[in-house]
């Protein structure tokens, strides 16, 4: 055996021993982000009240929430096309706009993401334009 072979087996047994500990550490990783994430998930004590006269539709079949997080219980059901009558909005812990709707014609209300939603009359905006 050379020294040169003995260098690439210890080469190669420290490479196998990093490759290793990083797949660990990204596993224990991957376990622990869940849990965090979840844990900032609160479906309620989320005001709102009327301060929007806006008005849009879905953009497919959604489901109103009790809350601005697509883990909260449902309220409602929306269909694309639905017309909803905008109170307000939030944004969540995760950064992401929320809207507080009304399903036209009826008393069915809850939250809905902006993403689900048509585009306001500037082009640019979804969703209510007045902070609840």
């Amino acid at each position: 055996m050379t020294a040169g072979s003995t260098f690439k087996g210890t080469k190669r047994k420290t490479v196998l021993a990093l490759a290793t500990t990083g797949l660990a550490l990204a596993s224990s990783l991957a376990l622990a982000a869940p849990s965090q994430a979840t844990a900032t998930v609160s479906c309620s004590g989320w005001s709102h009240s009327n301060k929007d006269n806006g008005s849009g539709s879905s953009t497919g079949a959604y489901a109103l929430k009790s809350g601005p997080y697509a883990a909260c219980s449902n309220t409602g059901q929306t269909y694309n096309g639905t017309y909803l009558y905008y109170h307000c909005y939030t944004v969540n812990d995760y950064g992401n706009t929320w809207t507080w709707a009304r399903i036209a014609g009826t008393g069915t209300e809850g939250w809905i993401s902006d993403a689900n939603l048509t585009l306001n009359p500037d082009g640019f905006t979804r969703g209510a334009t007045q902070p609840c």
